[in-house]
């Protein structure tokens, strides 16, 4: 079954028609009159299916509508994205309706504000990062699909693990009824996926995307997972997890993805600093589980690593510019000059680039990758030390498996930088590629 309609009754029948006609897009029937009972009403019909029926009557009570009140309390409609709310929350605004709450970012993830109609009801205008996955998505070894009642037992042999419970900072389950009420409240119609082996079409974990509780930026998710213990150390949850964040960024378009574990849990922490995830820090006391324990968060972050586009290449330039001239103070004004139009015309062509971008959608830091190479990399001045360059460097790795890279040898930070990433010099030459005395080294990683 599924929610028909709200009813409501109003001393405004034809106000409020029209408050939900011009301002939510609404569809009116013709208005239906009953002149014995003295009733008339309108259904206002929306896209989803969803209906609002106005009613008056002249014997109904003018009871005051309060927010704390038994029974209903408000209804919502939902948005396409926080430009969408706050928009609309200022054309009410302006024409004269009450914002009794002003838009936010809810603890649950949600932006949206509260408006009131013509009789003071409560309508919340929600936009909600969280995406329903309506589709299955597949790996090499596994299949990620939505959760189903028919999980149950299999969800609940899981979670009765005590050892995942210690590792995610949930009781372990006791029953099948207590895990098919988790799963309906947690797990079913949220963005979460159950880990199915394709091999004997076996459930063996989960994992999702969430948003981040600490965060208010509604373009940030925050990456959960568990797996059941046989199948730790196989790989498969760096599998989906390099799946679930690809989805986050192409198909989501989040701008960050973050996780947190605990300090003890280092099995975790392992997949995250596989999977290019960069540490960011320590959030003391951050949670108290159901035994009582007080733990610490070490938190996590990834980029998002993408393909610029034509218009991009005059922003790329002047940072390659602005880097070179804040790192290579081996090279003279008319050493910038020469190589610049080289980069514009020759190199940055002849190479496949990819950028991160800030918060503000500007270039933070780009690479260019041949075949075998990690030819270039460079990190905006203002940008440095933010984590951008280790980010495209583990993309290079994880999803180009390329682990190589020339470097000048001049250009000490650069070098401090790759050796700290666990690369070593196989060799040297005197000159660059233009045959300037500027050796290079030849890193391996």
């Amino acid at each position: 079954m599924r929610l028909h309609h709200i009813a409501i009754w109003t001393f405004r029948l034809e106000e409020m028609k029209e408050f939900y006609v011009r301002y939510f897009h609404g569809e009116s029937n013709e208005k239906y009159i009953n002149p014995r009972k003295k009733f008339e009403s309108y259904f206002i019909s929306f896209e989803n299916g969803i209906s609002i029926e106005l009613m008056s009557r002249a014997d109904v009570q003018n009871t005051p509508i309060e927010e704390n009140r038994l029974g209903l309390t408000h209804f919502a409609f939902t948005f396409s994205s926080p430009e969408q709310v706050l928009q609309f929350t200022e054309q009410m605004r302006s024409a004269g309706y009450p914002i009794v709450g002003e838009p936010r970012t809810s603890g649950d993830g949600y932006f949206e504000s509260v408006v009131l109609d013509p009789d003071g009801n409560r309508i919340e205008c929600v936009y909600s990062p969280v995406t329903i996955p309506n589709k299955e998505i597949d790996t090499e070894r596994l299949l990620l699909r939505p959760f189903r009642d028919s999980d149950a037992e299999a969800f609940f042999a899981c979670c009765r693990n005590p050892k995942l419970g210690d590792n995610a900072g949930w009781k372990p389950h006791e029953t099948l009824e207590e895990s098919r009420e988790i799963l309906h409240s947690v797990f079913i119609g949220y963005n979460a996926w159950a880990i199915i082996l394709k091999e004997t079409d076996e459930l063996v974990g989960c994992v999702g995307l969430v948003p981040d509780p600490k965060r208010e930026n509604p373009q940030v998710n925050m990456l959960g997972y568990w797996l059941n213990e046989p199948y730790w150390g196989k790989g498969y949850m760096s599998e989906a997890v390099q799946t679930v964040s690809r989805y986050g960024f192409e198909e989501l378009g989040l701008s960050l993805i973050t996780a947190n574990c605990y300090p003890h849990n280092e099995r975790s922490q392992h997949v995250l600093k596989r999977n290019g995830f960069l540490y960011e820090g320590v959030l003391r006391q951050a949670e108290v589980t159901y035994d009582g324990h007080i733990y610490d968060h070490q938190c996590y972050y990834l980029l998002p690593v993408t393909q610029p586009t034509a218009e991009d290449h005059e922003e790329i330039l002047q940072l390659w510019e602005a880097s070179v001239r804040h790192t290579h103070h081996f090279l003279t004004e008319e050493d910038i000059q020469f190589y610049k139009p080289l980069i514009q015309n020759q190199y940055l062509k002849s190479v496949d680039l990819y950028v991160c971008k800030d918060i503000h959608g500007r270039i933070a830091a780009f690479m260019g990758l041949s075949d075998e190479l990690i030819e270039m990399l460079f990190v905006h001045p203002d940008q440095q030390t933010q984590g951008y360059g280790k980010r495209l460097v583990e993309y290079a790795g994880k999803e180009k498996s390329i682990r190589q890279v020339d470097v000048n040898e001049q250009n000490e930070k650069a070098l401090q930088f790759y050796l700290h990433l666990g690369f070593h010099v196989v060799g040297r030459d005197d000159t660059d590629g233009a045959g300037k005395p500027f050796p290079i080294l030849h890193l391996k990683r």
